[in-house]
């Protein structure tokens, strides 16, 4: 038996909830069913490393127990759910040969199957599967056998599943499971194989079955494919975002009743494999349309090979300004870096009618580009830059930049320490109020924390203006009378206001027992927006014409409206009242895209 898959394809998985085990009950020493309540416990609570660490200890110290098979058992489903899926593997895979008539034996090969498919090893997981079905005697776990693997069927770009997999089940078994595998092979077009699957229980594809299914097919059958790092250091962000594009082709297969092929390719996280990887997909027949990768270095390459190519690409998470313009069918989800710095700049001559501002920003590349957007801006827009001030992420002493840019707001050099007026005073700098129109401060929360502060006790008057990191809960603790109505542009704030959101919260936290990040949201919105446009169209150049045409739309991740490039330009602003962020009723307008220095 094989599953081909072109990727490491993580497939849906179908859980058992610890309260969907068979019941157990520990006959055993007081120590004993202390310590075992106490790592259920702790699973129940989610602390999974401690509970997977309480019951390998119990299994090397109580060999002797009758219940050493739950020890070993409840140890690898830890570490499953820990997301240790290599030990977790290890773990069933010993239970299983030395435990095989314990009543756990179905669920160890379930869960072991579960792993595999976390690899992205499916023919092991499909193997696993069939032999939790032989094992089991329990019709939910029955039932979730059977979704998991129609769930491998419906991912899988081919399947190689022939009669010779049944020849371990006894004729009733069999002949339970083949209509169901053989209606999720009819449903992706695998006429041929049904039949054989179901030629060994007496049955025949029903020929009006198989038209309706090709008609369907011939309408409305397409693929997305997924290039994101699914293996090394950035796997767990890839998983957010397949987890969330994932739960949107759910929907949207119930929704309308159409095929939608979700295929991960793994890109490792090298710009070079995801260069590679998308140039075998433009040339592709059945690839509709693409999500990823996940950084901007990845991002920068892939849109680049794309060029000219029809294969329009939704980049969800890179933030780098230009990646774009590298590609005719290239689409950015979130806002670019630099236009957080642009909007800033509008607000503060359009909204504040400011005619000055200074800078205060750190060194990080993504601030440095926020600051120099808005200094651009500004003075295309007629404004005066008096001071740029640097510092290092890692400063917690900002005195220095401060003064100096009070010293040139009044015209000194930098580094001066007093003063000197028109009467011929000498003022202490430290000391002497200065006041600017607006002042600019993109940075990190807790840096940002520590800067507010010595800003207003340096005396240095004016509208703080900042950037997305002002949304965290560092900044939004500070007293009302330290931020002072400061304004922040934000793609972030606004995660979990629409109605969507709260129906795809709810299926995620169904699916995966835990709310989703905003990775999750993005890929969600990805496959959302491709599906939503493919209403109108399967093929990449009606696809891209209705992504271009996208005026506004309130996704899961926040509103998203696509510029003359086909960045997203929708970048609410936030004013800082009583410890919250209180989105602004009235914005300037965005700029579609960002303006050129001339």
């Amino acid at each position: 038996m094989s599953i081909n898959i072109r990727a490491l394809a993580l497939c849906l998985l179908v859980l058992i909830l610890p309260g969907q085990m068979v019941a157990e009950v520990i006959d055993d020493e007081p120590e004993v069913v202390s310590l075992y309540a106490k790592g259920k416990r702790l699973m129940q609570e989610g602390d999974w490393l401690s509970a997977s660490k309480l019951f390998e200890q119990m299994g090397g110290q109580y060999k002797s127990s009758p219940n050493h098979d739950l020890f070993l058992f409840n140890r690898a489903k830890a570490d499953y759910y820990f997301g240790d899926h290599d030990k977790a593997i290890a773990g069933f895979t010993f239970f299983i040969k030395k435990f095989e008539k314990s009543a756990q034996l179905p669920y160890a090969y379930f869960f072991r199957a579960n792993a595999h498919y976390a690899k992205g090893e499916l023919d092991a997981a499909m193997g696993s599967y069939l032999e939790a079905y032989a094992a089991s005697k329990d019709r939910r776990l029955d039932q979730l056998v059977t979704a998991s693997m129609k769930a491998a069927f419906k991912s899988a770009s081919s399947v190689s599943f022939g009669p010779g997999e049944f020849s371990e089940l006894s004729p009733e078994r069999k002949c339970q499971l083949i209509p169901e595998l053989a209606e999720a092979l009819t449903d992706r077009g695998d006429y041929e194989k049904a039949k054989q699957l179901l030629g060994l229980c007496g049955l025949s594809l029903d020929p009006s079955t198989e038209k309706e299914v090709k008609e369907r097919r011939g309408k409305s059958d397409f693929e997305i494919a997924l290039l994101l790092p699914f293996s090394g250091e950035l796997k767990a962000f890839a998983d957010d975002i397949y987890n969330g594009a994932v739960i949107a082709a759910e929907m949207y297969r119930k929704e309308a009743n159409r095929r939608l092929s979700i295929t991960p390719f793994d890109t490792k996280g090298d710009p070079i494999d995801a260069g590679q990887i998308v140039l075998e997909l433009a040339r592709s027949a059945t690839v509709n349309a693409a999500v990823g990768p996940l950084t901007s270095e990845e991002a920068a390459v892939v849109s680049a090979a794309l060029g000219n190519s029809d294969l329009p690409l939704l980049i969800p998470a890179a933030t780098q300004s230009g990646l774009t313009r590298l590609s005719s069918s290239t689409f950015q989800l979130s806002p670019n870096i630099e236009l957080q710095g642009v909007r800033m700049a509008e607000y503060a001559v359009r909204e504040l009618k400011a005619d000055t501002a200074a800078i205060i920003t750190p060194t990080s590349t993504d601030h440095l580009r926020m600051a120099e957007s808005f200094r651009r801006r500004f003075k295309q827009l007629g404004g005066t830059i008096v001071a740029t001030q640097y510092y290092r992420p890692r400063d917690n002493d900002f005195g220095k930049q401060i003064r100096d840019t009070k010293g040139m707001a009044l015209g000194y050099a930098p580094d001066s320490t007093y003063i000197i007026n028109n009467q011929g005073d000498t003022l202490d700098l430290d000391e002497l109020p200065v006041r600017l129109d607006c002042l600019f401060l993109p940075g990190e929360p807790t840096t940002l924390r520590l800067l507010i502060p010595q800003i207003n006790f340096y005396n240095l008057k004016a509208k703080l203006l900042g950037s997305d990191g002002w949304g965290g809960e560092a900044v939004l603790k500070l007293d009302d009378n330290i931020t002072k109505g400061a304004v922040f542009p934000s793609p972030f704030v606004s995660l979990g206001s629409s109605r969507e959101y709260f129906d795809f919260a709810a299926q995620y936290d169904q699916r995966y027992s835990s709310q989703p990040t905003r990775l999750a949201t993005l890929g969600f919105d990805a496959v959302r927006l491709i599906t939503g446009a493919a209403q109108n169209g399967n093929s990449r150049a009606e696809l891209i014409a209705e992504l271009k045409r996208l005026s506004s739309h309130m996704g899961t991740s926040g509103a998203i409206r696509f510029g003359d490039n086909r960045e997203n330009v929708e970048m609410p602003l936030y004013r800082i009242q009583l410890n919250q962020a209180i989105r602004l009723e009235k914005e300037a307008p965005a700029s579609s895209d960002l303006p050129v220095e001339k």
